[in-house]
């Protein structure tokens, strides 16, 4: 954390021998390329996923997924913000410039599979395969630090909640549930 200006020295040389070392704050390149990576891969299953509700279903369903994916990319993609500068080292502006990097592979994953003459045990692979990543994510990444993180039955009831709040735009995504034609 950086020093308040209450806290810092008074000589000017003094505070900017604190700025120099708070600039030469080390940073983690194993955490930050596995966070990008992490994303990148996410985002480009989510591409592969809206390039398909695009390509197969409905412009209102198609619309409806982009919507979920927004909602559930904006908690993502702050998380990971937040990850890379307090845990990876970054400051602010390149975190901010590799986060929206690693964004772009949402597009990279649409177009895959808009530009593809893909068929439909192709498309299939391709779900089953981003579908994947959400799921080894889930079971290796963010369950195995539930259970230590739960401390009381409050921690428990947020846990839920965000759960829910998560789980809310796909239920409500499936409550127009439609069968896009493959």
């Amino acid at each position: 954390p950086r020093p308040k200006e209450d806290e810092l020295p008074n000589n000017s040389d003094e505070k900017d021998d604190v700025v120099q070392e708070e600039s030469k704050k080390k940073i983690n390149y194993r955490l930050c390329a596995s966070i990008l990576l992490g994303d990148g891969f996410h985002n480009l299953a989510d591409g592969i996923f809206v390039g398909t509700a695009f390509m197969l279903c409905s412009k209102s369903m198609a619309y409806a997924i982009v919507a979920a994916t927004v909602y559930h990319e904006i908690a993502q993609e702050v998380a990971d913000f937040f990850l890379l500068i307090g845990h990876g080292g970054l400051r602010v502006i390149p975190a901010l410039c590799l986060n929206f990097v690693s964004g772009l592979s949402v597009l990279l994953g649409g177009i895959i599979v808009l530009s593809a003459n893909l068929t439909a045990e192709s498309t299939g692979v391709l779900l089953a395969m981003s579908a994947g990543v959400y799921l080894h994510i889930a079971a290796s990444e963010c369950v195995p630090r539930i259970d230590p993180a739960l401390e009381t039955w409050k921690d428990a009831l947020l846990m839920i909640f965000t759960f829910a709040l998560g789980a809310v735009p796909i239920g409500l995504v499936l409550l127009n549930h439609e069968h896009c034609e493959g």
